[in-house]
Order: structure tokens, then sequence, then C-alpha cells
């Protein structure tokens, strides 16, 4: 189950964490049962009920909040975005915060997770849910002994963070790439797999959007050199999975540090998330995405951390297959 995080004063966290600890990481979020959140706009068919959400991946959170990297300060960068987050939610209600893996610095200390912790707390009191799933700078070891709370007792999954969160427009399937820690190709498994397409075919009519920290990696050309292993070692699996659920109508992934939306050969979205630390090309966004969901398709806001990047408040929209 990936982490959780909801308002510490309400009882729907309280239930809410019962729940997942008894119920193991399958365990649907009561909390995201609600009803849609107004989202002050209409969607594609006419009615005026959306949900929003805002994404990130690739926090970087490091144990000491002075360290930096490739010209970053990745704790700062992570308050500046959870600042725009309660803003956000100020202007019109977020259904959740979802940081979609690698929410730790290189090898998921424990003190990584302490800093995350604090950086993530302003969010919580402001009355938002995060959920939050593992990449493969991640160690889900330490993550429980600092969020001791959140650690299923009957996983679904033996060894994996899975999650389902239902709400009205979509549900959403927060899967766990992590293979080896501090070791960059990913893997979600045949157990993982067998479930989520379990799952899907419970529901083959309601839209489903797909969140794990790797990106799929294509089989290499016939009689061509290898490439090196860097995405989803079972892509070629997760790919058909995706082909014969036409439900599943968007992967997110991260991973790359490279916000770029496109689509596989079936129409499943492919939304690679932009970091939220720091870039591998000084000429890409860093920041986070603010996605609403209609019952339709969804509609993806760039918010960089750049207000002066050219990309920053464009929005692509996404039509359901």
């Amino acid at each position: 189950m990936p982490l959780h995080l909801l308002p510490r004063h309400s009882t729907t966290r309280r239930h809410v964490i019962k729940t997942l600890a008894a119920a193991g990481a399958a365990a649907v979020l009561p909390g995201s049962r609600l009803p849609a959140r107004a989202a002050n706009q209409d969607d594609a068919s006419g009615g005026d009920t959306a949900e929003r959400w805002a994404l990130l991946a690739d926090t970087h959170i490091p144990d000491d909040p002075a360290t930096a990297a490739r010209d970053v300060n990745m704790t700062d960068h992570l308050r500046r975005v959870g600042a725009e987050l309660i803003a956000e939610a100020g202007r019109a209600p977020l259904q959740g915060v979802i940081i979609n893996g690698d929410c730790a610095y290189l090898k998921g200390l424990k003190g990584d997770y302490e800093n995350l912790a604090e950086l993530l707390d302003p969010l919580v009191e402001a009355g938002l849910s995060v959920h939050l799933t593992m990449g493969n700078h991640d160690d889900r070891g330490p993550f429980y002994q600092v969020l001791a709370d959140h650690k299923p007792e009957r996983p679904v999954v033996d060894g994996q963070h899975v999650a389902l969160l239902e709400t009205p427009l979509a549900d959403w399937y927060l899967l766990d790439s992590l293979r080896f820690v501090d070791q960059v190709e990913g893997e979600l498994g045949e157990a993982q797999r067998r479930w989520l397409a379990e799952r899907l075919a419970r529901n083959p009519d309601k839209p489903a959007i797909l969140a794990a920290h790797h990106y799929l990696q294509p089989e290499d050309p016939p009689g061509g050199e290898p490439r090196r292993m860097t995405g989803l070692v079972d892509s070629a699996g997760f790919v058909e999975l995706l082909a014969q659920h036409p439900q599943a109508k968007a992967f997110l992934f991260g991973h790359s540090h490279r916000w770029h939306v496109a689509a596989d050969d079936n129409g499943c979205h492919l939304v690679n998330l932009p970091p939220t630390a720091y870039v591998f090309d000084a000429q890409r966004p860093s920041g986070w995405v603010l996605a609403t969901v209609t019952a339709t398709g969804m509609t993806l806001e760039l918010r960089s951390l750049d207000p002066d990047h050219p990309e920053h408040g464009i929005e692509t929209r996404l039509a359901w297959r």
C-alpha cells in the first residue's frame, strides 16, 4: 500500500488508517469513495462535476534539508510546491495529491522520510490527502520505520505497495515498481500484474488511471544492440495488460525527469510527470501537474516552478479511448 496521509484531526483519517492496517495493501481507501468535488468547470458531456488532483514525481527529498543536487535544493522545491498546492486547494478543492515515486533522495534513508514527513505535514494540516508510491530510490524498510502506522498487516501483493483509490469518475491504481533500491530498473512483477488484471476485470466500464514510477521500455529491435534496462523489465507483459483492458485510460509515471505526454498504439495515454526536484535537461521544466478528470477525459496543466518557462500553464487535453 502506498502511503496515504490524511488530515490528522478528521475521523475519516483515523478510520482510513485503521482500515488499511487491518485490510492490507489492496484496501480501497474509504476516503477515496467521496463524491466528485466541484471544479468550477464543465466537462465535455456538459456536466459541472470534475475531480482535481495534484500530480508530482521524483521529489528526491534528502535527510539534510541543506542538501542540493544539480544546483537544486530539493527540500526547498517541495516546500514551494506544497505552498502552491495549499493555495490551489483554496481556490477550488483538490481530490488528493499523488507523489509517484522516488520520494527519497538516493537510498531511501530513514532521515529522508523524516524530512519528507515534515514537508508534507502542512498539506495534511490543510486538509489535503497525500498518496505516495515507491520508486527505485525508495526503501520500504526505512519508510515503515518512519510511518509504521501505514504498514499493512495483510498486503495483497507480498512485499509491495499497491492501492486502489475509487472516486465517482475514475479508479486510481497506485502500483509499486521498486525492484532494487538505488538501481535504475523497475518491475511490477507477475503477482502485481495478476492482481491488477483481476481488479480491472471487475469494473470494465469505469475509467482507470494507473500510476507507477517507472516508464515502459520497448523491446530491443531484432539484431540490434541490446539497450540498457532503465525502465520496467516486464514492460511487455504490462503493455499486453493495458491492451486487454480498454478501461485503462492513462498510465502515469516519472523516473526520466522529463515532462511529456504521448499515447500507446491502443490509445492509452502515457503521461511522464515532471520532477519536483531537478531535471536532467536544463531546458525541461520541474514542478507539478494539475489534473482535472471528467467523465470523458482528463486535462493536464503544467505548473512549472519557473513561471517564465514556456510550458508553464499550458493545458493538454486527453480524451478517453
